[in-house]
């Protein structure tokens, strides 16, 4: 599956490069949902430069300059002449800008080296050569240039680290991307297009617990995209649709084994995992290894888990696959006690794992919990119907508003109302964009959903919210 172009993603991240380009100008409604599902929803202020660091360009009415000292206010003849070297930079510029928009990759790099030779100083020039030199793939000398900049002028440090950032992505440095991601985390204020880019990555490598963490965040702010609430729909593997796109497209090991489960090619992520371990200067690490007991008990080789078991590494224990894969093998086993402790802890760290649930109640349902075992598999079944409701909209890019009023009620219904509350402000998005809703209406709607938004935060509740998880079955509190 290719990898979306660099110039596609150099557009859709120029939010990122303005916001640290601005610096403390960037302002953000951090109240506002999404109510434009083109749009990202932080409001920000206009940055002048990618680099922060020139003026703003001057209004019409300042043609005329006005020597301010002057008490006739005569106009000043110097000022109104144009410097032949500043106006053959600015053409330069446009016209290498104008290359890169065309694609004519090879003029716009002519004409960056021309416009270095004359305004090689200049922050902007230097910010547009590395640009054009990503576009060409030269991904390493466009990181290096950049970063030199940063050192020369400190005031461009985020945006450097915004924009290198995505470079190191497509050079296939994911580590060194996601330590920049998180120092911009560490120095700006407003980190909800950051909190996306990362999660994004994160999620590309099948690290979902940790995404899941930041996609909570923006849900908490309100700042949250159609694509973010839907990985929150799935947290152990993509959504078939959405795991056929680009935006997607896995990379390592965990990332290309959830990628191939979420395709249903079990076979496939089997050899992938057995292919890595196999290889002796491979070690799984324990997010690796817990998903390799989820693929086990997803193919039903039982026969294999006693002893994936026993070779478990230190810090499975904190993932969902861990305690799924027990489970399975403690009811295939007929440990039916032991099984509903085991996937009552694969729950509560994925509410989104229907399979679990299912699972969970057959194990009630032979320990003589009845009525939790009901509650348990309608629980799978809500929460199939939303990977099914998600999944739909993530193959069709037609919507129907009215299945996103369902999705929305299975929701609520699943106590999960920060999402639901997402799914309301994509829902006025497309009510605006198909006039069923004026402009009046869809803002009423929005600070109605803002409202509860902010009354859900005060919301702390923890162990209640921990036993409806659990469809009421006590988990020990010892082995949480």
């Amino acid at each position: 599956m290719p990898s979306p172009s660099p110039r596609r993603v150099m557009m859709a991240s120029a939010t990122l490069v303005f916001i640290c380009g601005c610096g403390s100008e960037a302002t953000v409604d951090k109240t506002r949902l999404n109510d434009d599902p083109i749009r990202e929803t932080s409001e920000l202020a206009p940055a002048y430069s990618p680099v922060g660091t020139s003026d703003p360009p001057q209004s019409d009415s300042g043609a005329l300059a006005v020597d301010q000292n002057s008490g006739s206010g005569s106009s000043s003849i110097e000022l109104m002449e144009q410097d032949p070297k500043v106006s053959a930079t600015d053409k330069l510029q446009e016209d290498t800008i104008a290359a890169l928009d065309a694609g004519d990759l090879e003029t716009a790099f002519e004409l960056a080296r021309e416009l270095r030779r004359v305004d090689g100083e200049n922050p902007q020039t230097i910010f547009l050569m590395a640009r054009v030199l990503a576009e060409k793939r030269r991904f390493r000398q466009a990181v290096k240039m950049l970063d030199d900049l940063a050192i020369e002028f400190p005031d461009t440090q985020l945006a450097v680290l915004g924009q290198t950032a995505e470079w190191l992505v497509f050079q296939g440095d994911w580590q060194a991307a996601e330590e920049r991601y998180r120092i911009l985390n560490s120095l700006v204020d407003e980190t909800s297009l950051i909190d996306r880019l990362l999660s994004r990555l994160l999620m590309r490598q099948g690290r979902r617990v940790e995404a899941n963490a930041m996609l909570r965040r923006l849900c908490r702010v309100g700042n949250v995209e159609e694509m973010d609430l839907r990985s929150l729909l799935s947290l152990s593997c993509p959504l078939p649709g959405d795991a056929a796109t680009d935006a997607f497209e896995p990379i390592g090991l965990e990332g290309t084994v959830r990628h191939a489960i979420s395709m249903g090619e079990l076979a496939a992520a089997g050899e992938i995992l057995q292919q890595a371990v196999n290889d002796s200067s491979v070690v799984l690490g324990a997010a690796e290894y817990a998903l390799q007991g989820r693929l086990l008990a997803l193919s039903e080789q039982f026969e294999r888990l006693p002893d994936w078991i026993n070779s478990a590494p230190e810090g499975v224990k904190q993932y969902s696959d861990y305690w799924f894969a027990i489970g399975a093998c403690q009811l295939q086993q007929a440990d039916f006690s032991t099984a509903a402790e085991s996937l009552g802890r694969a729950v509560v760290r994925d509410q989104t794992d229907f399979r679990a649930y299912k699972m969970l109640g057959d194990a009630l349902t032979q320990i003589g919990k009845s009525e939790q075992a009901k509650v348990a598999i309608e629980r799978a079944g809500l929460i199939e119907q939303t990977v099914s409701l998600g999944n739909e909209m993530a193959s069709n890019p037609q919507r129907d508003v009215r299945k996103i009023s369902v999705l929305i009620e299975l929701l609520e219904r699943l106590q999960r109302p920060l999402e639901a509350l997402g799914w309301r402000g994509i829902q006025v998005a497309y009510g605006r964009a198909n006039g069923m809703l004026d402009e009046s209406a869809a803002r009423n709607v929005l600070q109605m959903i803002n409202q509860k938004r902010i009354t859900q935060l005060g919301e702390t509740d923890t162990d209640a919210k921990r036993l409806f998880v659990t469809c009421g079955f006590e988990v020990p509190p010892a082995t949480r």
